[in-house]
């Protein structure tokens, strides 16, 4: 767990202490700016709690072979995570799966591919406290591996899930958890427009260099971490892309959008600006004869 915490430091860091820093340049901070900054790291530290250690499981099942079904009980505001049983035989490198879930009036289709290395990947470790443990075929995931999933559920309540498909033998069975997901996608987007839109007026309208795409990458950052594939057991490679599309999204879309205003303003204040007086005309000087 120390790995994926650490990286995530390093780029909600790199993002905001040069923010922090700028704004500290200014002859006044805006008490506005303040409560941002806050808002926007504290976006993607909460975020990434939920999904790197979303607690106790409230409900395990196990599945094994194509048509085996299980009852369990989703409540809202709650994932299911998918998590690989190893097979001994390192060889065997993949187990594709589909699962329906059905429930009152509604029904979801899931599929995902576990995928190991040769080698093996890191230690032995539980599926939800991330404590090691002695014995098992539960283990952390190096890069490149797809070890576990976690599925945000459309619906909530009683649910019947039956395997549709299932090949391959890198997994020798499939574990179901029911645990706390994250916030829900459009909350975090939401939030996320939010923290641009007073970036921009900060930037615009007080001076605050740079101040919106900062902003917007660390929210955006929040945003696109459920959906980076994260999970206690595969987290590396998610936290990593989460940031690059942060960084694409807040440096290049949202600082564009404040560049334009930039110019937009400067534009209107040359405007504003009385045009200069006109030169008198010099008088010529008459040649003595």
């Amino acid at each position: 767990m120390i790995l994926p915490v650490l990286l995530l430091s390093v780029i909600v860091g790199v993002i905001a202490v040069p923010a922090i820093q700028r704004l500290f340049d200014l002859k006044k901070v805006p008490p506005l700016s303040v409560l941002v900054v806050l808002a926007a790291m504290a976006c993607p530290a909460y975020v990434a709690s939920t999904v790197l250690d979303p607690g106790a499981s409230l409900q395990t099942e196990s599945i094994k072979a194509q048509k085996d079904k299980v009852e369990m009980t989703l409540p809202e505001g709650h994932s299911l995570m998918v998590t690989a049983e190893l097979s001994e035989d390192e060889d065997l490198g993949k187990t594709s799966y589909a699962l329906r879930v059905k429930g009152d009036k509604w029904a979801q289709n899931l599929t995902g591919t576990v995928k190991r290395s040769g080698s093996g990947g890191g230690p032995d470790v539980d599926v939800v406290d991330g404590e090691g443990i002695s014995t098992g075929t539960r283990r952390s995931g190096s890069v490149g591996e797809d070890l576990q999933e976690r599925y945000d559920i459309k619906g909530s309540g009683a649910v019947e899930i039956t395997v549709t498909n299932y090949n391959g033998g890198a997994a020798t069975s499939l574990i179901l958890d029911v645990v706390k997901g994250p916030p829900a996608v459009p909350v975090l987007w939401g939030f996320a427009a939010l923290i641009a839109i007073l970036g921009l007026y900060l930037e615009l309208k007080k001076g605050c260099e740079r101040f919106s795409g900062d902003m917007a990458t660390l929210a955006c950052y929040g945003a696109l971490l459920p959906q980076s594939g994260i999970t206690p057991l595969d987290n590396v490679r998610g936290i990593a892309f989460a940031g690059l599309g942060a960084i694409l999204l807040g440096q290049g879309a949202v600082q564009a959008i404040a560049w334009v205003g930039n110019k937009y303003l400067s534009s209107l204040e040359r405007a504003a600006e009385p045009p200069p007086e006109p030169e008198e005309p010099r008088r010529k000087k008459r040649r003595r004869s």
